[in-house]
């Protein structure tokens, strides 16, 4: 099901069953996914489709979708409405061209339930930490916590993915917010869990799996 349903741009949408088939297939399948390893879009491809599938990292939604469109057979994970952020831009102008409108469809929506940590190198005190790299979305949630529990001349970064945030720390004063996922395949510490203020919505994040039709 399909979640906006506010102008989709004419995407035909596929119920669940039509991946079902896809997912009893004895080979194995290419799942394109925007970030690197362990980004929240990876998580949510994990979960969906489990470890024993090749999945393929791309730094940008773009970089996802042409590489969907060359791999036969692929599958690809992009977010598409964040609680906090709202509408992702990128993603819906991407979709929306005449090109991809053309060719690509919607096959499912994932839904995942974002929780954020502080990471690091090594656990320091939180007052000790002079920077913070993350995508703008978890900098906007954590913005309560971070005034609360970090040094007030702390540099907040943006960057393109929670998992690129992480690739960013150079030493233990350089932080992440980024999945509890990601810190463990870097082999870096949890130094904090992000807690939301109690009158906070959920932190949601839902995906499109993407289908090219010139490929099915």
């Amino acid at each position: 099901m399909i979640y906006f349903t506010h102008k989709w741009y004419g995407y035909r949408i596929f119920q669940a069953l039509n991946l079902s088939i896809v997912l009893n297939r004895s080979i194995l399948m290419q799942i394109i996914y925007f970030g690197k390893p362990y980004s929240f879009a990876h998580i949510a491809a994990l979960r969906r489709f489990g470890n024993k599938n090749s999945y393929i990292s791309r730094d940008t939604i773009d970089q996802v979708v042409e590489s969907l469109k060359q791999k036969s057979g692929s599958l690809a994970v992009v977010p598409i409405e964040n609680t906090t952020g709202g509408i992702i831009l990128d993603t819906v102008d991407i979709l929306s061209s005449e090109e991809n409108l053309d060719n690509l469809s919607i096959a499912e929506e994932l839904e995942l339930n974002i929780e954020l940590f502080l990471i690091g190198k090594k656990k320091i005190p939180l007052d000790q930490i002079k920077k913070v790299y993350s995508h703008e979305y978890p900098l906007k949630r954590s913005e309560n916590w971070i005034k609360r529990n970090l040094s007030s001349g702390v540099k907040l970064v943006k960057t393109t993915s929670t998992s690129e945030a992480v690739n960013k720390i150079r030493n233990i004063y350089e932080c992440a917010i980024a999945s509890k996922d990601a810190a463990k395949y870097y082999k870096y510490s949890s130094l904090a869990k992000i807690i939301y203020d109690p009158n906070e919505k959920k932190n949601i994040t839902r995906f499109f799996i993407l289908k090219n039709e010139n490929n099915a």
